[in-house]
């Protein structure tokens, strides 16, 4: 099964609200009650191999599930290259797809019942953030894997890993200095009171153990984590689809659970 691809906006300027892009819908066989956004990092693609491996997990726990192109990448084809990229229209473009999702929920084949937010990287920030503000109380739970979690420890990580990490950073990323680090998750971890689920990668070297660990810890409820001793930053070192569709098994377990107290 191949997915629809479905264009949305026209400009080809990524710093427009209706900067082109394209969403990935993965459609189920019969109407189902959950849908999944699956939203991909900085330099990204929605069908990138770990992607895949996201979307996978979801599919087979019977999801519709929607991908994102998001702008400013060098692997898809939305508007921008990933010198144009700036995390708030990062975190524009996944609202954009969910805004899509919810208007288009009966098209779909999903009742809109429980809506699940995932996302790798940055993609992970976009949806922890929405799920803080413009989804609270919506999201029924979020899969965060290998998560950026605030622009001061990315820099931070980039000059305590990456060789020539800030000055390759100004040349990749000419607004990233500044602009990143008005990002930061901690400043409303609170609101995350949704089941969560963390993923991270022993070998990686984007958003080091030490950085996810600090999330995990400051979560308000304690999450399920999985700590994959082989994989750096892109889910590397095996497919994993176990570990994930386990993890989606807990969180539809624990939102549940949530549904029946509230």
């Amino acid at each position: 099964m191949t997915p629809d691809t479905i264009p949305l906006g026209a400009s080809d300027n990524p710093d427009a609200d209706d900067a082109r892009m394209s969403i990935e819908l993965w459609r189920t066989n019969a109407p189902s009650p959950r849908l999944a956004v699956t939203a991909h990092g900085r330099n990204g693609a929605a069908r990138a191999p770990h992607m895949q491996k996201l979307i996978g997990a979801y599919r087979a726990r019977d999801y519709v599930v929607v991908s994102p192109d998001c702008c400013a990448s060098a692997w898809n084809d939305s508007a921008g290259d990933e010198a144009d990229f700036l995390l708030e229209h990062h975190v524009r473009d996944v609202r954009r797809t969910v805004e899509w999702a919810i208007g288009n929920a009966a098209a779909l084949g999903w009742s809109g019942a429980h809506l699940a937010l995932c996302g790798h990287s940055m993609g992970a920030y976009a949806v922890a953030r929405l799920a803080t503000d413009d989804y609270a109380g919506r999201v029924a739970h979020l899969l965060l894997v290998s998560p950026f979690t605030s622009g001061i420890r990315q820099i931070e990580a980039r000059e305590k890993y990456h060789p020539d990490g800030i000055a390759n950073l100004k040349r990749e990323v000419p607004h990233a200095l500044d602009e990143w680090p008005r990002h930061d998750i901690f400043a409303v971890i609170d609101r995350l009171t949704m089941p969560v689920a963390v993923f991270a990668g022993a070998k990686d070297i984007v958003a080091p153990p030490e950085n996810v660990g600090e999330l995990v810890e400051r979560l308000p409820s304690p999450p399920l984590y999985r700590f994959l001793p082989e994989a750096s930053h892109c889910l590397e070192g095996g497919d994993y689809q176990g570990e994930l569709i386990g993890a989606i098994d807990w969180l539809n377990a624990a939102a549940e659970r949530l549904a029946f107290t509230a």
